[in-house]
């Protein structure tokens, strides 16, 4: 799924039999990361960034295991826009993109960036 405001990308299995899955992924972003797990049924984000920050422009997160219902819209449009995403996914967020993320199962993510990074670009909607 690609379009103006985020870019989810599906992993390229490289191999996959009865005992699961491998993926190679690319490391484009050096630097601190940030472990996230959510329980099933809790809702987070509600906020966008401004891109002052270079690992907020995008915002990367790796949906390595779980489902969520991902909404989304541009800060100046009234429309929201949204999406179920399953793991493993790669999640690009552009500037100016408000989301609000619910977890609709235990769900683990990266996010690529510093928590120092994340606050100086982030603007809370609520």
């Amino acid at each position: 799924m690609n379009n103006q405001h985020i870019v989810v990308t599906q992993f390229a299995y490289i191999g996959q039999d009865k005992r699961g899955t491998t993926a190679e992924i690319l490391l484009d972003r050096k630097g601190k990361a940030l472990s996230i797990f959510r329980k099933k049924d809790t809702v987070f984000g509600n906020h966008y960034h401004t891109g002052s920050q270079a690992t907020k422009n995008p915002e990367i997160f790796w949906l390595l295991h779980g489902e969520l219902k991902f909404e989304y819209r541009h800060i100046e449009s009234e429309e929201w826009i949204v999406l179920d995403i399953v793991a493993p996914v790669k999640i690009d967020i552009y500037p100016n993109v408000l989301h609000r993320v619910t977890a609709l199962t235990d769900a683990y993510m990266l996010e690529l960036n510093s928590l120092q990074e994340h606050i100086d670009d982030t603007l809370r909607a609520d």
